[in-house]
């Protein structure tokens, strides 16, 4: 078999239709401004979603506290807006091994409503001792709270 020859193809592949560098420059432009048009919207909605992470994992806190008071005769779960974290402690001042330090896995602010370190302590029965409080959650534009009930319970 031969190798082609310039100007040795047949008169249809001649003539057959391409795109011009001009018309793919102009495809790639206008992918390009779209791709520039969706991406704060694409940032906007991963904040979203890492702050409402963060909150559902600040929940399951409350709820392992609640969980451990009862298996263990009281616990108390302490929120530090200034670190980002909560912990729980048992009855004795035993801290548990699970620490849920939100700033630094979802890089998020914590803000209670004094800006003071927020403890609720459950008794025996799983029954907090607070008055209600709200919790907020931001990371950039993206806010999410967690409202606690006198009684220690979460509704979000």
């Amino acid at each position: 078999m031969e190798a082609p020859r310039p100007g040795a193809y047949p008169r249809r592949m001649r003539n057959r239709p391409a795109f011009t560098l001009i018309e793919l420059a102009v495809v790639l432009v206008a992918a390009g401004a779209l791709t520039a048009l969706a991406l704060p919207r694409l940032h906007n909605a991963r904040q979203q979603v890492t702050v409402r992470a963060a909150r559902a994992e600040l929940a399951g806190a409350f709820a392992v506290a609640r969980s451990a008071a009862i298996t263990g005769g009281g616990a108390t779960l302490f929120v530090d807006p200034a670190a980002g974290a909560a912990w729980i402690e048992v009855r004795d001042g035993v801290r548990l091994d699970t620490d849920y330090r939100l700033a630094d896995r979802y890089g998020v602010r914590i803000e209670t409503p004094r800006g003071a370190v927020l403890s609720v302590r459950y008794d025996a029965l799983g029954i907090g001792r607070l008055a209600n409080t709200s919790l907020t959650l931001r990371r950039g534009s993206a806010t999410a709270s967690l409202t606690v009930s006198a009684y220690g319970r979460v509704r979000q």
